[in-house]
């Protein structure tokens, strides 16, 4: 397990900020648990969002506090948030996220990650 609190684990602020940016979908008439889903999924993969470190004791317990109580993404730190979104997308298909998670996590889970979020 790494140590998440090291702020070396975080992803790249461009990779932060696409997964930010999926906060405004819930808002959106036309939206789509699974296309969102899908997309998160994808963008994870393909910026290879939290790859390099494993934290699946940390998701194992912590991470679930948040699943059970997504208010907490309101007051919690960069790094959970990416460990937890991490963990989530690169280690679950999204039909199986779609069976156990809310939207309530995920919206919750991005709208404290846009917080974090920088214009460049």
């Amino acid at each position: 397990m790494t140590n998440i609190h090291k702020l070396a684990i975080l992803p790249n602020q461009q990779s932060i900020n696409l997964l930010a940016a999926f906060s405004n979908e819930f808002n959106s008439q036309q939206f789509d648990f699974t296309t969102l889903l899908s997309k998160l999924k994808k963008t994870i993969l393909d910026s290879k969002f939290m790859t390099k470190h494993s934290n699946a004791v940390w998701m194992a317990t912590r991470g679930q506090d948040f699943l059970a109580n997504p208010k907490l993404f309101s007051s919690a730190p960069l790094t959970y948030i990416c460990v937890f979104l991490g963990e989530l997308f690169n280690n679950a298909e999204v039909t199986e996220i779609q069976e156990k998670i809310s939207p309530n996590v995920i919206e919750h889970a991005l709208k404290r990650l846009n917080d974090f979020k920088l214009n460049a």
